[in-house]
């Protein structure tokens, strides 16, 4: 089987630039060669290319969602693997996997697990693996994305997603929405939209508890604007995904959605910028049915 190493040194703020010893000696006895390592986003999406170009059968990528994010971009309709080794702040592809966590074993994992096909999502040239979503979620994640520097320095790992969370929510004016899917609209202003691919989001919130990664359907969720102090009620909630049945949430299942606003707005997947939506103009988001091989 041809194997190949790929790390992300900056995913899990410098976790892969810490495990890189470590991965190349795992490497090695796995007859991979040296791992590749990423300079940046738009690497590792011409590394996952140039890998299934070559014929590469397993991509044993070390890094978080949003180094899977870039990574899809090559892999994407492919027969190459990924074999995902978490090393990323939350993880919520490789939570869903039921991937461990401790180093050898999710190498071993990634060379020797079975490989399945999951779906991917696809909005504006470009896919994702989790979901899909803007408004008040990619507020969140954008400043999630931010440096260290930009946030206290007690804020890391799982809290990361919280902190984003609050600190958006002061200045945050909800958008007018127009979202339609496979039977049913909403027009509105709404907290935010999101189709989802994956079950949980943002490090653990189950924001689409019943949301299956292989159904060839997404899981819309679509929060009207409520006041702030609801917001902060609900959103703990979200943890075991007990926010489903508030009446100001909406969700649907559905092979695509389309999402429009009333000002520019970014899209965003896996945590990373994918689309700028103009005021008015609609962007339509569909599933991708089995477009991503994985290992584990």
């Amino acid at each position: 089987m041809r194997l190949r190493f790929l790390v992300n040194p900056a995913a899990g703020r410098g976790a892969g630039a810490r495990r890189l010893p470590r991965l190349a000696a795992l490497a090695a006895e796995l007859g991979a060669g040296p791992p590749r390592v990423s300079a940046g986003t738009d690497d590792l999406a011409r590394e996952a290319r140039s890998a299934a170009g070559e014929g590469i059968e397993r991509l044993l990528v070390a890094g978080g969602d949003g180094t899977v994010h870039h990574v899809a971009q090559g892999l994407a309709g492919s027969a190459c693997a990924l074999g995902l080794i978490p090393l990323g702040s939350g993880n919520d592809l490789a939570g869903t996997l039921g991937l461990p966590r401790r180093l050898d074993e999710a190498v071993r994992r990634a060379a020797t697990g079975p490989v399945r096909r999951i779906d991917l999502l696809r909005a504006g040239g470009r896919v994702a693996v989790g979901y899909v979503g803007l408004g008040f979620d990619a507020e969140v994640a954008r400043r999630a994305a931010a440096p260290p520097g930009a946030r206290p320095g007690l804020v890391r790992g799982p809290l990361i997603y919280p902190w984003a969370v609050l600190s958006t929510l002061a200045g945050f004016a909800p958008p007018r929405l127009r979202v339609a899917w496979e039977g049913g609209a909403f027009d509105g202003a709404a907290m935010f939209a999101v189709c989802a691919n994956l079950p949980r989001f943002g490090g653990g919130m189950r924001i689409a508890p019943a949301a299956r990664i292989d159904d060839g359907l997404l899981d819309l969720v679509v929060v009207r604007a409520v006041p702030r102090r609801t917001l902060l009620a609900v959103f703990p909630k979200v943890y075991r995904g007990r926010h489903v049945g508030h009446p100001a949430v909406t969700i649907a299942r559905t092979p695509w959605a389309e999402v429009a606003a009333d000002r520019p707005l970014d899209l965003y997947g896996g945590g990373e910028p994918m689309h700028r939506l103009a005021p008015g103009a609609p962007v339509r988001v569909e599933v991708v049915p089995g477009g991503l091989a994985v290992a584990g």
